[in-house]
């Protein structure tokens, strides 16, 4: 009724202002009648395929959301890392094999990082006489008392047998553990351990018997390793390490230096592999480079997925 009245107007006005005034009205009278055409109602969008394969995998595994967003964090935190050198990560929840990696970089020598097993093993089949030359293969990284282990397994292939059943109790089942019977002569600190396979390893460590006295080691490492996740520092997050660095090839004195550890919380834990190739070649470079990962995965810790052994 409204809009009769004020057409009739603009109809009277037109009278007296001519031609001009007739435009305007059809103006109004076109205007008017668009507004008062029924809209048709909007059908909502339905969901794509991808879309509903997300919910469903949200609804069977409430992490995978976590992933998600821990993956879009660590490009960006991998891109600012770029000009450094190369970065990699892997985490598993503890006892279990469900690891989830992260970064361009999946692998490289070993190093002082197989001292963990080599040193699980050693404690195993020595006994007493171990625990000195554990402490300091451990705590100090010593390479003389990490010869020393490797020795007391009986050297060569009874040393790698050994330390080889020790990585596939802990779930890791293609590593090779390098030794002086492969062609050309090797050394046990260039194996090749991929990050996937080490946090594997590192993630059912807890769950194996006699490992007590290790992790404790682990957890009290010298300044020499005090790097890495061991600078996250939250309330309630402890951590147990051992780290590893030395050159990326017999052919180069660029080195790439490595974590194994396990970050411990009230929801349970996880078991962690970081390894970074500084472009500088340089030991320190690198250790910068793995604090950044290490901060990072204590800043995310809430979005971490943690585990407890014998839950499976």
């Amino acid at each position: 009724m409204t809009q009769e009245i004020h057409v009739t107007n603009v109809a009277k006005r037109c009278v007296v202002a001519g031609a001009l005034c007739v435009a305007v009205l059809m103006t109004v009278l076109s205007v008017g009648g668009a507004a008062a055409a029924p809209r048709r109602p909007v059908p909502p969008r339905l969901p794509t395929v991808a879309e509903l394969r997300q919910t469903v995998e949200d609804f069977l595994n409430p992490q995978a959301k976590n992933t998600r967003a821990l993956r879009k964090m660590f490009t960006a935190l991998e891109r600012s890392l770029r000009g450094s050198g190369r970065v990699g990560l892997a985490i598993t929840p503890v006892g279990t094999d469900a690891v989830v990696r992260f970064g361009t970089l999946t692998t490289g020598r070993a190093w002082s990082t197989l001292k963990v097993p080599v040193s699980l093993a050693a404690e195993r089949h020595g006994g007493a006489q171990v625990p000195g030359w554990e402490t300091k293969a451990i705590r100090a990284s010593d390479n003389d008392a990490a010869g020393e282990l490797w020795g007391s397994l009986g050297g060569g292939q009874a040393s790698v047998n050994a330390v080889t059943a020790v990585l596939r109790e802990g779930h890791d089942l293609t590593t090779h553990v390098s030794s002086e019977i492969d062609g050309p002569d090797s050394y046990p600190g260039y194996t090749q351990w991929a990050v996937a396979d080490q946090s594997r390893f590192a993630a059912n460590l807890p769950c194996m018997a006699g490992t007590a006295h290790l992790l404790s080691l682990m957890s009290t490492v010298e300044s020499n390793q005090d790097w890495g996740i061991r600078k996250i520092s939250r309330t309630g997050v402890t951590t147990a390490v051992k780290g590893g660095w030395g050159p990326v090839s017999s052919n180069t004195g660029k080195y790439v230096v490595r974590q194994l550890g396990i970050i411990t919380t009230q929801r349970g834990q996880v078991g962690v592999s970081m390894i970074a190739v500084p472009r500088s070649g340089g030991f320190s470079d690198g250790t910068r480079m793995l604090t950044r990962m290490g901060t990072w995965l204590g800043r995310n810790v809430r979005l971490l997925p943690m585990g407890r052994c014998g839950l499976l």
